[in-house]
């Protein structure tokens, strides 16, 4: 079906109690699995690719197109309303890149950049993006962070209610990524505190959606509260890796492969076929966490 405006479905989200997931891909493997969950489950979804982990001079060189088209490709195919997402961008450089070949959203990541750039940059993207109906995805404060094993909260900040206001007012963001006690990349033993009250209170002071990343560390208890205070969109990539990872080595460890059929092959011997199948069955589990399973037409 054509791809669903991000507004759009987070409005449904929104007006239906629910959060639209934000499953971070890496390759064809990973969209496919992704969208296969979103069909099992009815759900809708955001399928897309992020910069944050991602060499940026081969984004630059043509990675944001090649993708992009996919994404589009793919979910034109697809039964179930889907966004399409370039995830945390470097630059508006980089972002404008992903205007246009087959994103219908983007995002910078702008954690530490300051007060004046944050809003010029993303005010710019914002104009460009809407002159094309994309939308944009922005983010106020800084999550803490695991690095190397070890967390580390030293360019945190938690979003007040008064810079989110002022955020989304200078800017005209569709929706707005809230630091709350979230955190990026965990896959360890680290857990997560949400602040509850925190997200009702600057979903009081903006108008727009909330996004919370670091959906991978975040525990289900804590998500499921957090989308009944007003999350509706999840990104989680980190978490997706792992499974993904995992799967691909318990597949090439069970003993000798034939490299035709285990690589590539999409026949019932590629591994990473096999290791996808694994990725849709976390997807689906998330899905039922978020609260978006069965949501797809609604």
């Amino acid at each position: 079906m054509p791809l669903v405006p991000l507004p759009e479905l987070l409005a449904h989200a929104s007006s239906h109690k629910y959060a639209v997931g934000y499953f971070e891909s890496w390759d064809v493997y990973s969209l496919q699995a992704t969208i296969a969950a979103a069909e099992a489950s009815n759900s809708p979804v955001i399928i897309g690719i992020g910069g944050l982990s991602s060499n940026h001079e081969w984004l630059q060189a043509g990675g944001i197109e090649l993708y992009g088209n996919i994404c589009a490709n793919l979910a034109a195919k697809s039964s179930v309303p889907i966004t399409t997402l370039f995830n945390e961008s470097d630059s508006l450089a980089e972002a404008k890149l992903g205007l246009g070949v087959g994103f219908n959203s983007a995002m910078m990541h702008t954690q530490g950049w300051d007060q004046a750039k944050l809003l010029a940059d993303t005010a710019a993207l914002v104009t460009a993006a809407h002159a094309v109906d994309i939308a944009v995805e922005g983010e106020i404060g800084a999550l803490a962070e695991i690095k190397d094993g070890v967390f580390d909260a030293s360019g945190a900040s938690y979003t007040t209610p008064e810079a989110a206001e002022l955020f989304v007012r200078e800017t005209g963001v569709d929706c707005l990524a809230v630091a709350v006690g979230n955190v990026h990349f965990v896959t360890g033993s680290h857990i997560p505190t949400v602040q509850v009250d925190l997200i009702k209170q600057i979903g009081e002071a903006v108008n727009v959606p909330l996004v919370l990343h670091g959906g991978s560390g975040t525990p289900d208890d804590q998500t499921r509260v957090a989308v009944a205070a007003g999350i509706t969109k999840i990104n989680v990539g980190t978490k997706l890796k792992f499974v993904f990872g995992n799967a691909l080595v318990a597949e090439i460890g069970k003993g000798e492969l034939d490299p035709n059929l285990a690589y590539g092959s999409r026949f019932e011997g590629d591994i990473n076929t096999r290791a996808g199948m694994a990725l849709t069955r976390e997807i689906q589990r998330l899905m039922d966490v978020f609260g978006s399973t069965g949501m797809a037409h609604k």
